[in-house]
């Protein structure tokens, strides 16, 4: 009998030793929600456009220093922050049609000399009685969108609860939004590049022949302390 109480005993603290780490798991789930930048404060992220207008004058000679320089800049936002083909939209019915189609053959050299090859091609109605009519690059580009602070609805001076102000963390995630080199990288994280299958075939092969496989260092490399008095 004292034996089957002793079991009933222990099944007993059992049980309250679960339903209390079962309730410290749900106190933790509600500290989050209320405690934690990411849920107070939450950083959206949409998908936006990023576009540039390149003039093009019927009868002009190439492209202005201007809209190169314009290109170029473009061309390095592009490889921070572009995703999918970067789109060259010609215009078509204009006076000046011809002319952007040899403007066209700059631009896809412009922009293959800043790296960017992955291109779209793609004509628009343009007015007839438009002279400047236009090319116009473009490529989808994700905005980091945070949520606004000023909230000062809680009284300092008296707060019995002891909980964070509601402002609590909302600069943080603002400056977050604002730094983040490609807000695409808060819905989810860039693919891997391929490996270096050069360098790890001549690895192995050192290594089969016994050899050492780190890289040699000049003596330039070797990260030795200057022997210069101080």
């Amino acid at each position: 009998m004292a034996s089957l109480i002793v079991r009933n005993a222990a099944k007993g603290i059992a049980v309250a030793l679960v339903a209390g780490l079962a309730g410290c798991g749900g106190f933790n789930g509600i500290e989050s929600a209320e405690y934690d930048a990411n849920y107070t404060h939450p950083i959206s992220v949409e998908t936006d456009v990023a576009t540039l207008n390149v003039g093009v004058v019927a009868g002009q000679p190439g492209l202005a220093p201007s809209e190169r320089s314009a290109i170029e800049g473009f061309a390095a936002a592009y490889r921070q922050r572009g995703h999918g083909p970067l789109t060259i939209s010609t215009p078509s019915g204009s006076p000046n049609a011809g002319a952007a189609a040899v403007a066209l053959s700059d631009v896809r050299d412009i922009l293959a000399e800043n790296g960017v090859t992955s291109l779209a091609y793609t004509p628009y109605r343009a007015s007839g009685a438009d002279n400047g009519a236009p090319l116009i690059l473009s490529y989808k580009q994700y905005v980091a969108k945070p949520t606004a602070c000023g909230d000062w609805s809680v009284n300092y001076a008296y707060d019995p609860s002891n909980r964070l102000a509601p402002n609590h963390g909302c600069a943080t995630q603002n400056n977050l939004a604002a730094m983040v080199a490609d807000p695409a990288d808060l819905v989810g994280p860039k693919a891997m590049t391929p490996a270096d299958a050069g360098r790890r075939n001549t690895v192995l092969e050192k290594y089969r022949a016994g050899e050492a496989t780190a890289t040699q260092r000049s003596e330039q490399d070797s990260g030795a302390v200057s022997e210069v008095q101080q």
